[in-house]
């Protein structure tokens, strides 16, 4: 079966180039959907001028009947102009998301990369000026001293400043993510901006908390917030918060209000996680651990119970059963998520 591809910068250009049109049309749209005889300019003319009271009658049948179709097609090209962008929109959103993510991914690669060679660096500045002194008897006899150098190897190049950019690749436009660092090299804030070429622009900052809970000197916590503006210009506000149980909590905030998911993990890889939409409406979603890369999540929600059977590791699930809020049975072998 052949990829999906969607091209989201073409429909949205088609969206601008039908809402164009609409404002090219818009006046003889409306001059010709009178219901009255005009001219092309606009201008009632009556049945004196034509001279013909047939022919009036017959022009005036013929601009009332216009009325509405022509009326229609204007609603209809503001319908359809809206399908595309909001598709465009969407699917953008999507792709500039995941594209986030992955830039984030490839420069915290190249931050681990820069902290390795300065940690090279500075061993190498530890080291280049040792020397191991011994003392051995030389060919007479005589008991003397010698050294030999701790680093025999090739100078180590300093790796200058930390990277806080990466560029990444894209089909139309472009995207980048820049990043400020801590002391210890941590990401604690990145900003994340991709365009399609054509207009559509998404936006994405996020300010990450890192916390040792154990006390170990390592982190085991990541909180963050992150503020996006999507394509369509509406902006939502993400905010990951962690329990002193080690259950989290995830909010999103939009213009219709806030989603509210409470999660807590099980000592086993499973999870137990309920839902309040901004409707307030309920969905709980529960993982349990069967085996090895293998276990079983059930969702319930306003719409009835699903269950999926799959991998709680790399979240590769199946749907195979699903009951409506009206105890409709229906059995599911192959839809996989």
């Amino acid at each position: 079966m052949a990829d999906l591809v969607l091209d989201y910068a073409l429909l949205h250009s088609l969206a601008g180039s039908l809402r164009e049109l609409k404002g090219k049309i818009q006046f003889d749209v409306d001059t010709g959907s009178r219901r009255s005889v005009v001219t092309s300019d606009g201008t009632v003319v009556d049945s004196g001028q034509v001279g013909n009271s047939t022919l009036y009658a017959t022009l005036s049948a013929f601009f009332s009947a216009c009325h509405t179709p022509f009326k229609d097609s204007m609603e209809l090209l503001d319908e359809l102009a809206n399908t595309f962008d909001g598709i465009a929109k969407a699917y953008f959103d999507l792709d500039a998301d995941i594209a986030g993510k992955v830039n984030l991914d490839r420069l915290r690669a190249n931050i681990s990369g820069w902290q390795a060679d300065t940690a090279a660096y500075e061993r190498y500045l530890d080291l280049k000026d040792r020397e191991i002194t011994f003392q051995y008897y030389d060919e007479n006899g005589n008991l003397v001293s010698g050294s030999v150098p701790v680093w025999s190897g090739d100078p180590v190049p300093e790796p200058g400043d930390p990277p806080t950019s990466i560029d990444g690749t894209s089909p139309v436009g472009g995207n980048n993510t820049t990043a400020v660092l801590d002391d210890e090299g941590n990401v604690v804030s990145e900003t994340t901006t991709v365009t399609s070429g054509d207009g559509l622009t998404y936006t994405e900052t996020t300010e990450f908390t890192y916390r040792d809970t154990d006390g170990d000197g390592k982190i085991d916590v990541v909180d963050y917030t992150s503020t996006i503006t999507h394509a369509d210009g509406t902006e939502e506000k993400i905010e990951k918060t962690t329990n002193d149980d080690g259950s989290f909590v995830v909010t999103s905030t939009t213009d219709e209000g806030t989603t509210t998911s409470t999660v807590t993990p099980k000592a086993d890889g499973g999870s137990h996680q309920v839902t309040v939409d901004h409707e307030g409406e309920t969905t709980t979603t529960d993982i349990v651990v069967t085996g090895p890369d293998t276990g079983t999540k059930t969702v319930v929600g306003p719409d009835g119970t699903k269950v999926y059977h799959g991998n709680p590791t790399t979240g590769e699930w199946t749907l195979v059963t699903e009951e409506s809020s009206e105890d409709d049975y229906v059995p599911f072998t192959t839809v996989t998520i």
